[in-house]
């Protein structure tokens, strides 16, 4: 006898893999159109911001509002306020880097990574979130290094690196950003 039952959670899993392994071709091409510069397949551009590092680095990301609007209304309210200018990169993996004040005073941002169409690939940039609460992200971004398959479907992704890889993987720890501004 079969005990196993299928929670609402599960089914809703369940769903977006099989979703996922149907449309993930045309999921590549997005990716890699993106990747080109050329925005999403819609022909729509997507917001850029440019990340200038006080070591001369620059690392532009492109972000990805139809996978995480909330998180990417945040971001660009926080960058068109200078809240990440002056702030370092206070956690380096091999895996990633990580930067962003720790105190902040604005409320959490339900997380947006359910359902989610884009991968912790290298250059992916997502929002840190406390490891045993999925809505509470604030502020704090990460940018792959490495791919994290682990990660997928846990954290919210909002863009990607389309110009400076070779500036992030330089990043050590207490690298300071000196002006995040939006690319028009």
């Amino acid at each position: 006898m079969d005990t196993h039952r299928w929670t609402p959670t599960c089914r809703l899993l369940a769903i977006v893999a099989v979703a996922a392994l149907a449309f993930g071709s045309a999921t590549a091409r997005e990716t890699a159109a993106r990747a080109d510069g050329e925005g999403g397949t819609d022909g729509e551009t997507h917001p850029r911001i440019a990340i200038e590092l006080e070591s001369g680095g620059r690392i532009v990301v492109e972000l990805l509002p139809e996978e995480a609007p909330c998180t990417c209304e945040r971001i660009l309210a926080l960058v068109r306020e200078g809240f990440y200018d002056g702030c370092s990169f206070h956690r380096v993996e091999s895996y990633l880097v990580q930067a962003g004040k720790k105190e902040c005073e604005l409320p959490p941002i339900e997380g947006e990574m359910f359902g989610q169409t884009v991968w912790h690939d290298p250059g992916a940039v997502g929002i840190a979130r406390l490891p045993d609460d999925y809505d509470s992200a604030i502020a704090q971004f990460y940018i792959m290094k490495e791919k994290r398959s682990t990660f997928n479907g846990e954290y919210t992704l909002f863009g990607h690196v389309v110009e400076g890889m070779d500036a992030v993987t330089e990043i050590e720890k207490g690298a300071k950003i000196e002006h995040v501004s939006l690319l028009e």
